[in-house]
């Protein structure tokens, strides 16, 4: 097996991880021109068809699959052992960019990349505003905060923390709407929310039930969704942590505190990469060991306004 037929089937093997040429593009630093004669050549040598590709569609054949499963895991090893010796420097070096919410790094981990830096002056740190990551390989993220775990097959996710959630309005809207009595009295209010689900899940007397959402006013941050419950905008479902600093002071009062709302989630991500940067994963233990009780953290939620 000669040396570009080697090359031709790793450029084969990160393009089916990546699931297509420009995704493979972006984390090989190889162009999705070369990438696709990469495999057009791997094809000719071996006399079939490996991929069903056009500009919409990026697909294994059965034979590109058994390629893909055979080979995957020499390299996975190769790169295992090429990560151990690269472990081994001293010095963590260049860029880390991580996805979340608003409201994590605006509370937490602007605080933890400025504080890693410190600790590793030739490292970089860039936070992208995402709650999802559906642009995980395009933006060439490291890591991503989510609310709602990924169901990408190359992508881990570990859980940071549950919280519960809570629903609550300000003493002027319940003055103006009046204060819902049941679960189903909902769907006449203004329903806040950070996530855009299509409704809320509850449950009322041990029984399920969906209301639907379907907000007048919607923003993907937890912290502003707050401030539009304190302005009267609607009923915010919320963690309980942050509902109770402003209960304290009568700005908020809590909704229906006999329904049960779902519970609030976090979720560390990065990809299932045969080869994670020491800094990385340098980074992501820190998140991990860091993060401590999930009320710790979202009771800063809105602690900056006093």
């Amino acid at each position: 097996m000669k040396a570009k037929d080697i090359s031709n089937l790793y450029l084969f093997c990160q393009s089916v991880e990546c699931g297509g040429f420009a995704a493979a593009s972006l984390k090989t630093l190889v162009s999705a021109p070369t990438l696709s004669r990469a495999v057009a050549s791997l094809e000719e040598k071996l006399g079939e068809k490996l991929v069903h590709r056009n500009a919409k569609l990026f697909q294994l054949t059965t034979a590109g699959d058994e390629y893909y499963q055979r080979f995957a895991s020499l390299f996975m090893q190769l790169n295992n052992e090429w990560t151990q010796l690269s472990n081994s420097q001293p010095v963590l070096t260049g860029v880390i960019r991580v996805s979340c919410p608003e409201p994590f790094a605006d509370n937490f981990l602007q605080k933890m990349a400025i504080e890693f830096m410190e600790l590793h002056p030739e490292v970089s740190v860039n936070i992208q505003f995402s709650a999802g990551t559906e642009r995980f390989f395009d933006e060439q993220i490291d890591l991503a905060i989510v609310t709602s775990p990924p169901h990408a097959s190359h992508l881990i996710q570990r859980l940071l923390f549950e919280s519960p959630l809570m629903m609550a309005a300000s003493p002027s809207y319940l003055e103006k709407y009046g204060k819902p009595k049941q679960a189903a009295d909902l769907v006449g209010h203004q329903l806040l929310s950070g996530n855009n689900l299509p409704y809320w899940e509850l449950k009322e007397e041990g029984q399920s039930i969906r209301i639907p959402y379907l907000p007048r006013y919607s923003v993907s941050s937890l912290r502003l969704n707050i401030d539009a419950t304190l302005a009267g905008a609607g009923i915010c479902m919320m963690p309980k942590a942050a509902f109770e600093k402003r209960a304290e002071r009568g700005d908020l009062i809590e909704v229906l505190p006999k329904v049960e709302c779902p519970t609030g989630k976090a979720f560390l991500v990065w990809a299932d990469r045969k080869l994670i940067a020491t800094r990385i994963v340098a980074f992501r233990d820190m998140i991990f060991s860091r993060f401590g009780q999930s009320s710790e953290f979202l009771a800063l939620i809105d602690s900056k306004k006093k």
